[in-house]
């Protein structure tokens, strides 16, 4: 996000308490090798975290948002200092039989001092499991407590989840879940204004065209209910169940754990502009992970951070990214510096269990 969005919209609440976009095609996207430096949005941190599983030189979280650097600050200190299962307890993946105040009590010497303040101004955030408590999180919340009991059961719902061959998961879909019920109150509740008012911000939407949403956002979740296995799919558990369960993020996977908490000196966190962090830092990256930021941009900033982007990128370096709503394509405008990786770029689109984009970009330095 850059200054132009910052000046519409308020940063003072969490956003997104969790990374939706797949860390798992990002970090096979980027191509990380050790020695290699990164960039990435930070938004709730988790996507950042987890390109240290890689063991880069550097990755550099940058975001506006000094909530949304609190967020990714709290979860940095916590997987640094706390041993495994109560890290899941204290951040709010599972049940926690201790008092959080009192761990956060614990790590909060370990903040910078405008995350701490945040965070000790919002002991409920922490108290009631802080991945929980982003306003996209409330709107799932929503969701799953007001419109799909008016669809399916708990069972039924238990049923799309179990582990199935695709064409029973097709079968599934077509006879026992797409009812005209489905249909109805999905478009009611994810149609652009309610997805505006409740679960992003108006003002996201600056930039789209005259797009149903709703019916664009209804196909994709066809896609991840049908194609991709419902039972590995931790974004989709999350929005039916309320958690995660056992099909966890990324960077919170226990397989994970040691080898980003190995790497963790390596993170770096800058509020700001990616522009401000680029002429801040004045070295050249390896891989970019650019999230959806190009989505809150008029044509004149898209152009101007796309250039600025390559300014600081290594020959053979990638950018990668996400489209929701408004169509942004780097190689398009500035093909003379930067090529599309289409193949690439289609393969980890058709597995990419975060279903609410439309495309997923690609993209190398020539």
């Amino acid at each position: 996000m850059e200054k132009e969005i910052q000046e519409r919209v308020s940063f003072k609440i969490i956003r997104y308490a969790n990374c939706w976009e797949d860390a798992e095609i990002l970090i096979k996207s980027l191509n990380i090798k050790e020695g290699t430096k990164c960039i990435s949005i930070a938004s709730a941190g988790d996507n950042s975290l987890a390109l240290l599983s890689q063991n880069p030189a550097l990755v550099l979280a940058v975001d506006l948002s000094l909530v949304q650097i609190a967020c990714l600050e709290l979860k940095k200190i916590a997987l640094t200092n706390l041993e495994y299962n109560q890290l899941l307890g204290f951040l709010g993946f599972k049940e926690f039989l201790d008092d959080r105040l009192d761990v956060y009590k614990k790590l909060k010497g370990f903040l910078t001092d405008k995350s701490r303040e945040f965070w000790d101004n919002n002991h409920k955030i922490i108290s009631s499991g802080m991945i929980h408590q982003g306003k996209f999180e409330h709107y799932f919340h929503l969701f799953r407590r007001f419109v799909l009991p008016l669809i399916h059961s708990r069972e039924k719902i238990r049923l799309l989840l179990e582990d199935k061959e695709q064409q029973e998961r097709i079968y599934f879909y077509n006879k026992q879940w797409d009812n005209f019920r489905w249909r109805l109150l999905f478009k009611l509740f994810f149609n652009r204004f309610i997805l505006g008012r409740f679960g992003r911000d108006p003002e996201f939407f600056r930039y789209v065209d005259n797009l149903n949403v709703s019916d664009r956002l209804l196909k994709r979740t066809e896609y991840a209910l049908t194609v991709l296995p419902t039972n590995k799919n931790p974004y989709l558990n999350y929005i039916l169940n309320g958690n995660f369960g056992d099909i966890l993020p990324f960077y919170i996977d226990k397989d994970n754990f040691d080898k980003i908490r190995n790497n963790i000196d390596k993170l770096e966190i800058f509020q700001g502009t990616i522009d401000e962090a680029l002429h801040s830092y004045n070295i050249c990256f390896d891989a970019f992970n650019l999230s959806d930021i190009f989505e809150y941009m008029g044509n004149t900033l898209f152009y101007k951070t796309a250039s600025e982007l390559i300014k600081y990128a290594n020959k053979g370096a990638r950018l990668s990214y996400w489209n929701m709503m408004v169509p942004r394509k780097i190689s398009e405008i500035l093909p003379d510096n930067i090529r599309y990786l289409k193949e690439i770029s289609e393969n980890l689109f058709s597995h990419d269990r975060a279903f609410f984009y439309k495309s997923f970009y690609v993209e190398e330095i020539i």
